[in-house]
């Protein structure tokens, strides 16, 4: 492995006052205090010293981390939903507004509202990380009764600092990299470091602290890090590195320079967390979804590897900003802005036997202002109104709704990893290195059988998977329409795209077949021109009886309702169609692969020019 050692940590005697000094490239200068959290006496005496001095402190000190990753994803994923936004599943359809639309369309700008509150908390969580990484080494209780719990925290502090270098290095390419916390004296302006330096030495880092994490068996929740969290990321982020990326130099998109040995290390991750036995799939795809909003975990099957925790009614907006649409009157189950759509063609790209694909994407929603609480059709004329509805609001157990339909922040947890994410890696590993051996295809056919009825395996397992293994490339491609079924919606499309180098690709495959789904083309035979639909006893919930076959345009099913679906589109909303759908990823060039964002001017001006947008091409 051509990784960076790690540094050794050079701690100074003196005992400074605890602060979160973010670096002036970031925050112009300014320092933060620490936390309530933190505070034993005043701030004038509570010192590095103090805080890491016993157990329950130092604990306090690594959930600060913790507290700042909760605020990073509740303002990512509601903000920040754009900037992994505009695949070939996850849209924005509405127009640039200098802010997240335009961060979604790929027409950001230096000045655009959000870049830098982003980048400046990042950064700023990184400082919490880097504080707690460089004193636990030396604390009391690193050695003796309480070093388990000490190693933990630290491999905790480190895998959660590597999260958000991951996440740093896919918006914005070459960055900052910082892996010591702030000290009297240091260069504050610091220049970017190049990527692939940055992931060898996050990937050695978390390889090191693998052996302090518990597994989820011991640790008994999925809102801290676990093993096989450590283990997968190390995974993720070493197929990142493998894959491609737009590179500053010359603008060229390639992989890592020693990618091939990263598949290894991805492989090997993988594959002892599969070989461990902690982690199975939850054999019903729908129960792993309505367990969250149900503010559940599930302890039993334990596929949510890592889930970012937030508060009912005070922090995060899942259900609510992304997710199936509800009236902002549906007093029953509450609003849900559902700003974030599907493409049109994602419904039908599925097997009409696929279990995922109802969980994923529905034809109906609660957006009708005559009776709330119920279930409609969508509008067949309509591309806005597919959402990713792995989300809703009407699944959130105990219901929002009443005196509470208004409130935006849900308290619905964000899962970051699943086990299924580690299989399907170790199978694109495994072929990246040896082709379709039968452990790939072993892999893939897991997370088809949980996808599929037993009686359908025969076909849709057993007969797809040979048919897809033919060669390495075929095999490929089947990971990447595998992934699209059963992650469409949990924003992970966009970096899976990126590391392929299929971004510009799967855009443009998504805008044709779109077209010819509104146009009839042979390829969408099976979309119907009518659907019959009927509400069931409840008179709230609907079932569709043909949603991807034609029925005898002759034919009146006692009971259904007939109406009207995408073939029989008029020109005129053909063309509103058309104009809608062609907002997304409308920025995006080809050419160019600009999927990293600007460097917010702000953040420029405080780097001390340091710091250029020379990723932007």
């Amino acid at each position: 492995m051509h990784a960076i050692p790690l540094k050794t940590n050079n701690f100074n005697s003196m005992k400074k006052n605890i602060k979160i000094i973010v670096f002036a490239l970031l925050i112009i200068g300014s320092s933060i205090s620490c936390e309530d959290y933190l505070e034993t006496d005043s701030n004038s005496t509570f010192t590095e010293e103090t805080a890491f001095s016993n157990l329950d402190f130092a604990t306090k000190a690594v959930f600060g981390i913790y507290g700042n990753i909760t605020s990073y994803y509740m303002y990512t994923y509601h903000l920040g939903l754009f900037y992994k936004c505009d695949t070939d599943i996850e849209l924005s359809l509405s127009e640039d507004n200098g802010s997240n639309r335009s961060l979604a369309h790929y027409a950001g700008t230096e000045g655009s509202t959000g870049l830098d509150r982003v980048w400046n908390l990042m950064y700023q969580t990184i400082e919490r990380a880097n504080i707690c990484i460089d004193n636990l080494p030396q604390s009391p209780i690193w050695e003796g009764e309480y070093s388990d719990e000490a190693h933990r925290l630290y491999g905790e502090a480190v895998t959660l600092r590597a999260l958000l270098y991951y996440e740093l290095v896919n918006l914005w390419g070459d960055v900052p990299f910082k892996v010591k916390s702030t000290q009297d004296g240091d260069d504050y302006y610091l220049p970017k470091t190049d990527r692939d330096l940055i992931y060898e030495h996050l990937i050695q880092d978390l390889a090191d602290v693998e052996e302090y994490v518990p597994w989820m068996t011991v640790t008994g929740t999925a809102e801290r890090v676990n093993r096989a969290f450590v283990k997968g990321l190390r995974a993720r982020m070493a197929l990142s590195y493998a894959g491609y990326s737009l590179r500053n130099t010359s603008f060229e998109t390639r992989r890592g320079r020693y990618w091939e040995d990263y598949y290894k290390i991805a492989n090997e991750e993988c594959r002892e967390i599969m070989e461990s036995g902690k982690h199975t799939l939850n054999p019903d795809f729908e129960n792993i979804f309505k367990t969250i909003h149900a503010y559940s975990q599930d302890l039993t099957y334990k596929e949510v590897l890592f889930e970012v925790p937030y508060g009912r009614t005070y922090s995060g907006r899942v259900a609510y900003s992304i997710g199936m649409k509800h009236r902002s009157n549906d007093t029953k189950y509450g609003k849900a802005a559902a700003e974030i759509c599907v493409a049109p063609n994602y419904f039908y790209s599925f097997n009409r036997n696929d279990i995922r694909r109802d969980v994923s994407v529905a034809l109906f929603d609660y957006n009708n202002s005559k009776n709330v609480g119920k279930q409609y059709l969508l509008p067949y004329n309509k591309a806005d109104y597919y959402k990713p509805t792995k989300w809703r609001r009407s699944w959130i157990d105990p219901a929002l709704g009443g005196g509470a339909s208004k409130v935006s922040y849900t308290g619905v947890n964000w899962p970051l990893m699943r086990y299924a994410d580690v299989i399907l890696m170790f199978a694109e590993s495994e072929n990246e290195m040896n082709g379709p051996t039968p452990a790939a295809k072993s892999a893939l056919s897991l997370v088809r059988q949980r996808a599929f009825s037993e009686g359908d395996w025969a076909t849709d397992v057993v007969n797809y998977v040979d048919s897809v293994s033919t060669n390495k490339e075929s095999f490929f491609n089947a990971i990447v329409d595998e992934r699209a079924w059963e992650f469409g919606g949990e924003m992970l499309r966009k970096y899976d795209l990126v590391r392929w180098n299929l971004l510009g690709t799967k855009l443009d495959e998504m805008q044709e077949d779109c077209q010819k789904l509104i146009n009839g083309d042979p390829k969408y035979a099976h979309v119907p021109t009518y659907i019959y639909w009927k509400y069931l006893d409840d008179n709230e919930t609907i079932e569709i009886l043909n949603p991807d076959y034609e029925m005898p345009s002759s034919v009146s099913v006692e009971g259904y309702t007939k109406s009207s679906w995408i073939p029989k589109m008029s020109d005129s909303h053909k063309s509103t169609y058309t104009y809608r759908m062609s907002i997304a990823a409308h920025g995006y060039d080809r050419t160019k692969n600009n999927h990293l964002y600007p460097i917010h001017s702000d953040v420029l001006s405080a780097s001390n020019g340091m710091l250029t947008n020379d990723q932007i091409p």
